[in-house]
């Protein structure tokens, strides 16, 4: 199945994502990829995580960003040459990319059981307070992907989950929530848009 949900937020950022239904060798259709790309490609000795690395360039093709633009800095993190900021993320079978005019984070994940083994290495104390959630996958799948789209709008690396990433309280089904990071004893405050679909959830952090 190829493109699978498109939203434009307040008119600076688009947000894409594929469900991943296709052969690795249907998803390279139609993609010019580079001799980096390639090396990137063959380095993912997992199926999926090949998929994934595919639906991410149909996306980017999707929005026009031409190949060469998107490059990676030396702790991995793509970024673009021409000025604009991207976020890309994926999962199992779904991949997502942001690509906007100002900073932005994106993540994607699946509920699963196992978040509630981890959850006690990113939860901060403030979210700790209420017992039913934290042991609710889809809450702590929440927290998850909005700390991972905060890390990735702050580009700071070295940022401590549980310590300098705090999430406000937001109800069930909630659209948007502030997100705060702790740093060099400055708060900096995100917005995060939450988005749901049937196996997963979606954040995209933007500075307030």
């Amino acid at each position: 199945m190829p493109l699978s949900y498109r939203e434009t937020i307040a008119d600076t950022i688009q947000i894409l994502l594929w469900e991943i239904s296709e052969s690795e060798h249907e998803l390279q259709e139609g993609l010019v990829l580079s001799k980096t790309d390639l090396e990137r490609l063959s380095k993912r000795k997992n199926n999926m995580h090949r998929k994934g690395y595919l639906a991410i360039r149909q996306l980017l093709k999707t929005l026009e960003v031409q190949p060469l633009t998107l490059q990676y800095n030396i702790k991995g993190a793509p970024y673009l040459i021409d000025g604009r900021f991207i976020s890309i993320t994926h999962t199992k079978n779904v991949a997502a990319v942001a690509l906007s005019s100002i900073s932005v984070g994106i993540d994607l994940e699946n509920y699963q059981e196992k978040i509630k083994k981890i959850s006690r290495h990113f939860l901060h104390s403030k979210e700790s307070n209420d017992l039913k959630k934290v042991t609710d996958i889809q809450f702590l799948t929440q927290i998850w992907t909005a700390k991972e789209a905060l890390y990735k709008a702050f580009r700071t690396p070295g940022i401590h989950f549980k310590k300098q990433l705090l999430i406000d309280a937001f109800e069930e089904g909630a659209k948007e929530v502030i997100g705060t990071i702790f740093y060099k004893k400055k708060e900096h405050k995100y917005t995060l848009h939450f988005r749901y679909f049937n196996n997963s959830c979606l954040t995209l952090a933007t500075p307030v």
